[in-house]
């Protein structure tokens, strides 16, 4: 009830004592944030792309996807290989056991024509064997061996009185094979055995049968010109009146051998053991025995002229009527050795104290 007279003030509907504001709710927060970000979104939009634009990772980022592809690739590239590694590795092996057949079939068809009683099939053999032995060099040393075994029991020692003039074609065949071989690809023990073997003028010039064996065979009236029998053996072997010219002898063991009448005209035979040997009326025109060993040695009517003695053991030999001439005897040992009738010369030098018989 007013008191004092006065009146009550009226308030208008929606209004607040002592202000003149809105009933109207406020704007909440969360929805001037809203608008805030709505206007100011372009403008973030744009400093977070330069951001990312200019992100120091992406270096680092791009080396390492390059690197995961370059390990992709070589990974594809190393399996390739592998597998193509695998695949040559087969193919080499079947390649390798193909040749292998082809060689046994070759050698076993050659084998079966060396057995042949037809003297055209029996070369076809031998030359067969040959180019076998050029084409697998493993199977060299097998192959020559089975031409040696033919020789030998096709051309026994004691089959020489049945030879005529020359040798059997098959077996001449086979002694040029033999003489023509590469012997670099042979060992020491891989040496052809001629032993015991009938090669009566057989035609062996320029062979190389080097470290042969050849002993007790018959080498009569051979020719060996330019022939190489350096270290071979030839002990008790026959060589009488084989034609030796320029052949190299060199450390040959020719204990025993007969070598009458031959002609050893230039030969080397230095450092060749030719004890009890007979060299008798052996024709030496300079050639070498320097150091050879002729202890015993049957030198009668040898040629020695111009030859070179040098340091080699003749004592006990018998050079009755050896000549001399020019030969080179510095060093040699003469102790016990006949030296009956004799030939020489002024120019023969003879080992230091040494004074011949008049």
């Amino acid at each position: 009830m007013p008191t004092g007279g006065t009146s009550p003030t009226r308030r208008r509907p929606g209004s607040v004592a002592g202000r003149g504001r809105s009933l109207r709710p406020p704007t909440p927060p969360a929805a001037q944030e809203s608008s805030t970000s709505a206007e100011d979104s372009p403008a973030r939009s744009l400093s977070r792309s330069g951001r990312i634009l200019h992100w120091s990772g992406w270096a680092k980022l791009g080396a390492a996807l390059t690197t995961i592809a370059t390990l992709a690739v070589a990974g594809g590239t190393v399996g390739a290989l592998y597998f193509t590694n695998q695949s040559l590795r087969a193919t080499n092996n079947q390649y390798g056991l193909s040749q292998q057949t082809a060689a046994t079939d070759r050698f076993r068809l050659a084998a079966e024509q060396l057995a042949s009683d037809k003297v055209n099939v029996r070369l076809s053999g031998i030359y067969l064997l040959e180019r076998l032995a050029r084409d697998s060099p493993a199977d060299h040393a097998t192959v020559f061996a089975v031409i040696a075994a033919f020789v030998r029991t096709q051309a026994a020692a004691n089959d020489c009185a049945t030879w005529s003039a020359a040798a059997p074609v098959d077996i001449q065949a086979a002694l040029t094979v033999i003489g023509r071989r590469e012997i670099t690809l042979e060992q020491p023990t891989d040496r052809p055995d001629l032993s015991r073997t009938c090669l009566t003028t057989a035609d062996l010039v320029g062979a190389k049968l080097a470290n042969v064996k050849l002993d007790y065979a018959k080498l009569a009236q051979a020719s060996l010109t330019d022939a190489d029998l350096s270290d071979a053996s030839l002990a008790r072997t026959s060589l009488a009146h084989a034609k030796l010219i320029r052949t190299k002898l060199i450390g040959a063991n020719l204990v025993n051998a007969d070598l009458a009448g031959a002609g050893m005209l230039g030969a080397d035979l230095s450092k060749a053991a030719l004890v009890w040997a007979n060299l008798a009326g052996a024709i030496f025109w300079g050639a070498s025995l320097a150091e050879a060993n002729l202890q015993s040695a049957n030198l009668t009517g040898a040629d020695f002229k111009d030859a070179n003695l040098r340091g080699a053991d003749l004592s006990g030999a018998n050079l009755t009527g050896a000549d001399l001439s020019k030969a080179d005897l510095s060093g040699a040992n003469l102790t016990e050795a006949n030296l009956t009738g004799i030939v020489y010369d002024n120019r023969t030098r003879w080992p230091i104290g040494f004074t011949p018989s008049p």
